[in-house]
């Protein structure tokens, strides 16, 4: 059964208390992450907790990276994945998680970063932004890159955050995505070897 608006408040509250023992600057950047957690991804940490098991408790990037919580995927490579923030400073926010945790800015790996210069990239041809900005974050123990389109005025990953509506994230999302070609396999045509053709002795009438 989908979760109750007051289930869902107590969660929020439940972790937002978990997070009170860190710096201001950290507890900020975790409060918008609690905040940016959908319905599905609290009903993923509740059977998670509900199933007694030895293995530690996923975080909400690594629930995105295995699919247990549904995202708006624009592209992806070995090392990371790019998604559409639903929490958005501004319109077109994107976030590269890289697919393996990384502690520290240090770990993070190149190809994330490629990724996400490939994103500014298109976000300023199909947003028609004035400037991207680039820039890494520590929530939850793990540090992701935002990729932030710039309109009108500057922003970062400290501005004000809005929730996104399912038709803005619809909109990005169609935008920004990479459509994969399918390679066609080629067909190789083996070219038939010509039969020597068979010379026959002139008969003398």
């Amino acid at each position: 059964m989908p979760l109750t608006p007051e289930q869902i408040q107590e969660l929020k509250k439940q972790l937002e208390e978990q997070i009170q023992h860190l710096p201001e600057d950290q507890k900020a950047q975790a409060q918008r992450q609690i905040d940016e957690m959908s319905p599905e991804a609290l009903e993923v940490m509740i059977k998670q907790q509900q199933t007694k098991s030895s293995q530690p408790q996923k975080g909400i990037f690594r629930m995105i990276i295995d699919g247990d919580v549904p995202s708006k995927k624009i592209d992806e490579n070995n090392n990371a994945i790019a998604v559409v923030s639903v929490r958005p400073v501004s319109k077109g926010h994107v976030l590269i998680i890289p697919k393996k945790p990384a502690g520290d800015a240090n770990s993070i790996p190149g190809k994330a970063l490629t990724l996400a210069k490939k994103a500014a990239k298109k976000m300023a041809a199909k947003l028609k932004t004035k400037s991207t900005e680039i820039q890494t974050q520590t929530l939850f123990g793990e540090v992701i890159i935002n990729v932030i389109p710039v309109y009108d005025k500057p922003v970062n990953v400290n501005s004000t955050s809005y929730e996104a509506n399912e038709k803005e994230l619809e909109e990005v999302y169609l935008l920004l995505r990479t459509i994969k070609k399918k390679k066609i396999p080629k067909i190789k045509i083996k070219a038939k070897t010509q039969q020597s053709a068979l010379k026959l002795k002139r008969k003398i009438p």
